[in-house]
């Protein structure tokens, strides 16, 4: 009787919490492995797309700086071959105001500021109907490009709102001089162009010319004076950058040999010639934690890996909380009867203890069970423990508490429940026990069996379950001494 009934409750809550341990145990390994590999792919995730957005970044700044640095070139060179201009240049009267109809109308063409400079008329207009002589000190470059080999010229100007020149030199059928003639782009226009790659990347652009010379800037709008002033030119050895990268690099001082280095800071320093000008353009762009775009991918990366650590934490919550009650009712829990054990009997006690003042315990003890086991087998006797766990629980209020004690034996505790109440109760049962016809699972026959029952009530301060158990196993005990299948209350 004892293996069938009190081993199963006793190695149940060893059982069950090894099974606990084993949940946790690969729960831990599951979140320490979620970690690693969320951790792993979104920081290369957001290495990855920093290293494609630099790299698509760049080759459209290539183009786009091409374009705006080819464009006007082309329309200077075609302004000063155009064999109308060169005639008109050459005639011994001009109309100014035919010239600025011209320039004007190439101007508004190709946005972008149109001028010519006539050395036989001594005149300078633009395409803003501005007129100078050639002798003034606004036209001071006139002099000083005209007196330079070659015929292509970028000058910055107009020191009021500076403007990048392009100047080409106008000359006649014979080859000889005859005056200037190009285009002006406002350096705030080259601005606006490169804020979208200063806004997202950080990137920093330098024009430099063949001298080692800073001709043009994105993070500063150069003076036009600084490009024959000495005192206000800045030269690419003067950049703290460059200096890392030919002291540490060994590179040469033009930085010709490479297309791409790095500084020590983690700066990414990259240059494309810009043949026709015979300039150069270095691209800076800075470390990737000091990037917008980077900062943009690492935080949606990082929210997104946030939310799943949050959802992940929680759901691992919620089983830890399933779990646990999973264990504690099994841990307190009848396998047999699916009543409370002893266990969480004494738990209930506890908690009667606190919010009630008077309570009523009953102890039943199933008559001959030891004759049901020999003579029907533990089957059959577990059958019959079943059944009459049912009886217990169907008659019992929701405040009541029926659990099995050990064996044959269960307890019923009966809050705020007078001996006399619960007599009426218990016996109610009993009658019901007495009269129910337990099959035999081997054989088509049945048997009838008794329950007796000891009830033990009194106040329950100061009180604990062991003084009730002892009242109310003595009345048992003289119960079954009196004949069994009845009730005694302990007195």
């Amino acid at each position: 009787k004892l293996i069938n009934k009190k081993s199963r409750n006793y190695y149940l809550p060893m059982k069950q919490g090894n099974k606990f341990e084993r949940y946790i145990a690969v729960i831990f390994f599951v979140t320490i492995v979620t970690v690693i590999l969320t951790s792993y792919f979104t920081l290369k995730d957001v290495i990855n797309s920093h290293n494609k957005q630099v790299q698509s970044a760049v080759t459209p700044l290539f183009s786009l700086v091409t374009s705006e640095i080819l464009r006007p070139l082309n329309v200077a060179n075609f302004m000063a071959k155009n064999q109308f201009v060169i005639d008109y240049a050459e005639q011994e009267e001009i109309d100014k105001s035919y010239l600025v109809s011209y320039l004007e109308e190439v101007a508004k063409s190709y946005n972008m500021m149109a001028f010519i400079a006539l050395e036989k008329h001594d005149t300078m207009i633009d395409s803003n109907s501005k007129e100078g002589t050639l002798d003034s000190e606004n036209v001071e470059w006139f002099h000083r490009l005209k007196n330079l080999p070659g015929d292509q010229f970028t000058d910055i100007g107009n020191a009021e709102n500076p403007h990048l020149y392009f100047d080409n030199k106008i000359r006649n059928s014979k080859g000889e001089f005859i005056g200037f003639t190009g285009v002006a782009l406002d350096l705030k226009y080259f601005a606006n162009k490169f804020q979208e790659y200063n806004e997202r990347f950080g990137f920093e652009l330098y024009f430099v010319d063949s001298n080692n010379i800073i001709t043009l800037s994105s993070n500063n709008i150069m003076k036009s004076q600084s490009h024959h002033r000495t005192d206000l030119i800045t030269r690419l050895s003067d950049l703290p950058w460059h200096q890392s990268l030919i002291q540490n690099n060994h590179a040469d001082s033009n930085l010709s040999s490479e297309v791409m280095y790095t500084t020590d800071e983690g700066l990414l320093i990259s240059q494309m010639p810009i043949q026709e000008l015979n300039w150069r353009m270095f691209i800076v762009s800075p470390p990737a934690a000091e990037q917008n775009a980077y900062w943009k991918v690492f935080i949606g990366r990082f929210m997104l890996f946030f939310i799943i650590v949050i959802i992940f934490y929680m759901a691992l919550l919620t089983i830890i909380k399933y779990l646990k009650s999973r264990l504690i009712k099994h841990a307190e829990t009848d396998h047999l009867t699916q009543l409370p054990n002893r266990s969480h009997i004494h738990w209930r006690f506890d908690d009667i203890a606190k919010n009630n003042q008077n309570l009523c315990l009953v102890l039943a003890d199933i008559d001959n069970f030891k004759n049901i086991n020999d003579t029907y087998g533990h089957l059959v006797g577990d059958d019959v423990l079943r059944i009459i766990s049912e009886q217990l629980s169907q008659t019992l209020r929701k405040i009541d508490v029926v659990g099995r004690w050990g064996g044959e034996e269960f307890v019923m505790l009966l809050p705020e429940t007078s001996a006399e109440q619960a007599l009426i109760i218990v016996e109610r049962i009993r009658k019901n026990i007495a009269a129910i016809s337990f099959p035999i699972s081997t054989t088509s026959g049945s048997f009838s069996t008794t329950i007796s029952f000891g009830i033990s009530e009194s106040p329950i301060k100061n009180q604990n379950i062991e003084n009730y158990i002892q009242g109310a196993d003595k009345a048992l005990y003289q119960a079954k001494s009196n004949g069994r299948n009845q009730s005694v209350i302990f007195n």
